[in-house]
């Protein structure tokens, strides 16, 4: 009698132990996969920064702190269980309502990150792109704020490249949370590939000897002209003196020797002898003085088959081209002179 009444004690035990477990799992489940995680009233959707090397444990505890009501231990049980745990990549998710904890859990093994972009436009220095880089709010910057003494090396260039010339001006597009030198490696990459194609696609009579003396041709022209059916005369212009040992005498080159430059080149400016200007010295600048687009880099490479050796401006980004100085001097009383420039 009383191992019968064990027995059946023993049942009951080990049914409600089943009971109890089956219960359990179907909770578990239901917490999981059809609970609708509640977020914090009146947001309606969270950003969660995942830092680079964050545990599980940091990420639930992160959503915690946003405010979004979910048990830690079963949510490490989620991410274990959706094979998550090992997944998640740095950056900025997007968290909205209405959403399970499994829909959280492989959005975030997803890697489907907030996507950003920045432009930066043809005949931007450096500095400007350095500047525009140090002011995005959504990327990691790290210890050190980018600079012309540090910008190469976190770009990836060759220890001693000139920064200037080495950035391709286009639109990037990055994942929210990545490192700013992610932006800064793919510009210069661009521009390194820009520049060798370039260069092997070039007219091989033009005057400049390498593709960097072609990159800081195309950052003058870049300067010189925004309009696209000039691109190729100015650098005829160039191009031809050049080979005539005549001095370039561009002012873009002058005032990017100007510190602090107020906007107006005077008759001083020219007078004043520096590695940039290019009315006393001979033969291109030193370095590239912006850093220009695709455009200007085909025009640097494939210049227009003219006679012209100068050019002025006409306005509204139009300049008109001559073959002597005595046309140009006529030009120049036509077009700036008359205008009170």
């Amino acid at each position: 009698m009383v191992e019968q009444a064990l027995l059946k004690l023993f049942k009951i035990l080990l049914v409600t132990a089943v009971l109890a477990c089956c219960a359990f799992g179907y909770y578990i489940f239901w917490y999981v996969s059809e609970r609708i995680v509640p977020f914090p009233s009146g947001k309606s959707e969270i950003v969660l920064k995942v830092e680079k090397g964050a545990s599980i444990k940091s990420i639930i505890d992160e959503m915690n702190r946003e405010g979004l009501d979910i048990h830690p231990d079963l949510a490490r049980l989620a991410f274990k269980f959706f094979d998550a745990d090992k997944s998640v990549h740095v950056g900025w998710y997007l968290l909205e309502e209405h959403k399970t904890l499994k829909d959280i859990v492989l959005h975030l093994a997803s890697g489907d990150v907030i996507m950003d972009k920045v432009t930066f436009i043809e005949g931007t220095t450096t500095q400007q792109f350095i500047d525009k880089l140090n002011g995005l709010k959504d990327v990691e910057h790290g210890s050190e704020p980018i600079n012309l003494s540090n910008v190469m090396e976190k770009a990836g260039a060759p220890k001693g490249t000139h920064p200037e010339g080495q950035l391709a001006p286009d639109t990037y597009v990055y994942a929210a949370g990545s490192s700013v030198d992610t932006i800064l490696k793919s510009a210069y990459n661009l521009q390194k590939s820009r520049l060798k194609k370039a260069w092997e696609q070039r007219d091989k009579s033009i005057a400049v000897k390498n593709p960097y003396q072609l990159l800081i041709m195309a950052s003058i022209i870049e300067k010189e002209t925004g309009h696209k059916n000039d691109r190729e005369l100015v650098s005829s212009v160039f191009n031809n003196r050049l080979k005539k040992n005549m001095l370039l005498q561009t002012d873009p080159t002058v005032v990017y020797g100007i510190k602090d430059f107020q906007g107006k080149i005077l008759r001083s400016h020219l007078n004043t002898d520096h590695p940039y200007n290019t009315y006393i010295r001979p033969g291109l600048p030193p370095t590239p003085i912006a850093n220009p687009g695709l455009a200007s880099l085909q025009a640097a490479s494939h210049p227009a088959k003219t006679d012209f050796l100068y050019f002025v401006a006409m306005g509204e980004g139009k300049s008109y081209f001559s073959k002597s100085l005595r046309e140009h001097n006529a030009a120049v009383q036509k077009y700036l002179r008359s205008k009170g420039k």
